[in-house]
């Protein structure tokens, strides 16, 4: 009966609440510098943002592209321009930032560790499927 308790208790990976904390803070920090950051940049900085190899390549916009200039629309709080330069941002970026800041204080709160479906396996499918549906509709309806 001891056997199975200790062996239970070692399976539990130990929380360290201050780095969760900063992994919080860091992912949060990082969601408002970003547009703000951007938005602050001089007009016409646009010039000098990196192309896209793949759409230099194929002609073809990847999940990613417009990425950017959404960023920047966003420190305007201009939304409905953010997500005409690219709706992946909001369906599955912003919606993945929103879950770790939730898992990470969670983990800060309760001092345990809170399983993430980031870290198994069953996340890639769906991930896998909305990004392929976001590059098509891209491609075919030119969003």
């Amino acid at each position: 009966m001891n056997e199975q308790i200790q062996i239970h208790t070692q399976t539990q990976p130990r929380i360290r609440r201050g780095v969760e904390l900063c992994k919080f803070l860091t992912v949060l920090a990082l969601s408002f510098a970003v547009p703000l950051v951007l938005r602050l940049a001089p007009d016409g900085a646009e010039r000098f943002y990196p192309k896209c190899v793949w759409n230099a390549a194929t002609g073809l916009y990847c999940p990613g592209c417009g990425t950017l200039r959404a960023c920047k629309a966003l420190g305007s709080f201009d939304i409905p321009a953010a997500f005409l330069y690219n709706p992946f941002l909001f369906l599955a970026i912003a919606p993945l930032a929103a879950y770790m800041c939730v898992i990470f204080l969670m983990r800060v709160i309760t001092g345990r560790w809170v399983p993430s479906i980031l870290s198994s396996c069953r996340a890639a499918l769906p991930a896998a499927v909305i990004i392929i549906a976001v590059w098509l509709a891209r491609n075919i309806f030119h969003i």
